[in-house]
């Protein structure tokens, strides 16, 4: 019953769509052909779900080997330094190593270490996955950063050019796109927060990215959680109300066009216990912080969560990063590491599934949400889930008739609601539940009940 409203409430926001003149889909939302990529075969295993630091920096390796990170983005780069990582097994994506890296605008004319690229001098290294091409360019960029990219992989097919996106949160100036629907073009649309005015520059900034730029990954950074305090100087906790349109519009790009989804989710703040003046950045030091974005980034089909930050380094509060002012690991380092290793129990499983389509199991509970449904949802992926809580669900596909589910307790941190839900194992099959870090199978033809405390996923397969 469920799919069948789903299927009309489709039917009538496509109507909407179309009487308003605009594209539905981010695919086609500017002028140009989407570029299908093709994947790259790198250095790196990136099959399965990758988990990442930004920054890395020499003498943390062996942190970053025992928080669970598989690499990380690092400005500081050295030889005794890619020796030290590769040691610990830990690669390295390196900013201004053997190239320059750029920030916000790149031209043909400042580009020309990239455009000319022969490789002539490369520093090699068994850790070196790549190098950091820009970080949060505008669309003007674009074209440039499309031939850095062709003459980077035509020397070095193994490695990745690193781009990091701006998230939907950025103003016009910074995206480098104007809005350009008219008052009655967006009439029709006033149910969606699609017709917003950064949700809308941002579907032409990712539009024009994926109409330009050949790669085999979008990348971002979203830093959706904020807090303040109330009158009693308690604090009170918020998430972004753009939060889940921003990873539905990219998930929907990537998904289009054959790319992987990589995301830079918040392990930082400016606030530890609420800001009294207005709300701010907070720290992300609980399990609960770090384990409801990376299981939301999963429920959108993510391929790499990289937190930010890692190190000591960067910006805002250093001792809410991984790595503290003194070098040592923080609350917010063992929260990330507790949820990095219940990834890992099901990580390289996760890459065995290709990612369908993500829809909300009582909408109106989830945080981070704007207005209107999701344009990833496939009325046809939706499992048969019983719940009175917010929960945000990522379906998957796999072999054969396999399928496979991530669900997220997406209730207001704030609340510390535990979610309950019941999920039906349909007759046949075996449902593997992976939570916590351990597994547990359960056979078809019932429902088995889930609980997920505050924050807390979980990743399904049925076979």
């Amino acid at each position: 019953m469920n799919s069948i409203f789903v299927k009309i409430a489709a039917a009538l926001c496509s109507l909407l769509f179309a009487v308003a003149g605009v594209s539905e889909s981010v695919v086609g939302y500017t002028e140009g052909k989407p570029i299908t990529a093709e994947k790259q075969e790198y250095d790196f295993d990136n099959s399965g779900l990758l988990i990442g630091g930004y920054y890395g920096a020499a003498g943390q390796a062996q942190y970053a080997k025992e928080a669970g990170l598989d690499f990380v983005i690092s400005a500081s780069v050295s030889q005794a330094m890619l020796d030290e990582y590769e040691e610990n097994g830990v690669g390295v994506i390196a900013a201004g190593y053997n190239l320059p890296r750029y920030y916000g605008t790149v031209t043909e004319a400042n580009a020309q270490q990239w455009l000319t690229f022969t490789g002539e001098g490369y520093k090699d290294h068994p850790a070196l996955w790549g190098d950091d091409l820009i970080d949060e360019p505008n669309a003007p960029s674009f074209p440039a950063l499309a031939g850095c990219v062709k003459a980077y992989r035509a020397v070095n097919p193994n490695k990745i050019s690193l781009i990091n996106l701006f998230p939907n949160y950025a103003n016009d100036e910074q995206l480098g796109e104007e809005p350009t629907m008219t008052f009655a073009q967006k009439l029709p649309l006033l149910f969606t927060d699609v017709i917003d005015g950064n949700n809308e520059i941002f579907r032409k900034y990712t539009s024009d990215y994926i109409n330009t730029i050949d790669t085999d990954y979008i990348c971002v950074d979203i830093y959706p959680f904020n807090s303040t305090v109330d009158r009693s100087g308690n604090e009170v906790k918020s998430t972004s109300t753009c939060y889940i349109r921003n990873l539905d519009i990219l998930a929907e790009a990537c998904r289009e066009t054959n790319r992987d989804f990589w995301v830079i989710t918040q392990a930082a703040g400016e606030t530890k216990n609420g800001s009294p003046e207005g709300s701010k950045p907070r720290y992300c030091d609980e399990v609960s912080d770090i384990s409801q974005q990376a299981y939301a980034c999963l429920s959108f089909g993510a391929k790499a969560i990289i937190h930010g930050l890692f190190s000591n380094m960067g910006w805002w509060d250093v001792d809410s990063h991984m790595i503290g002012s003194d070098g040592k690991p923080t609350e917010t380092y063992y929260a990330a590491q507790k949820v990095d290793f219940d990834l890992k129990a099901f990580s390289a499983i996760y890459g065995h599934y290709t990612y369908s389509s993500t829809y909300m199991v009582n909408a109106a509970r989830v945080a981070g949400r704007g207005r209107g449904p999701l344009m990833t949802t496939k009325a046809e992926d939706k499992a048969k889930i019983v719940s009175a809580n917010g929960l945000l669900v990522g379906a998957f596909k796999g072999e054969k008739d396999g399928k496979a589910y991530v669900i997220t307790n997406m209730e207001e941190l704030n609340n510390q609601t535990t979610a309950r839900a019941s999920f039906f194992v349909p007759d046949g099959m075996v449902a593997t539940v992976y939570q916590g870090g351990e597994n547990k199978a359960f056979g078809g033809g019932h429902y088995i009940d889930l609980t997920l405390a505050p924050g807390e996923g979980v990743f399904i397969t049925l076979q």
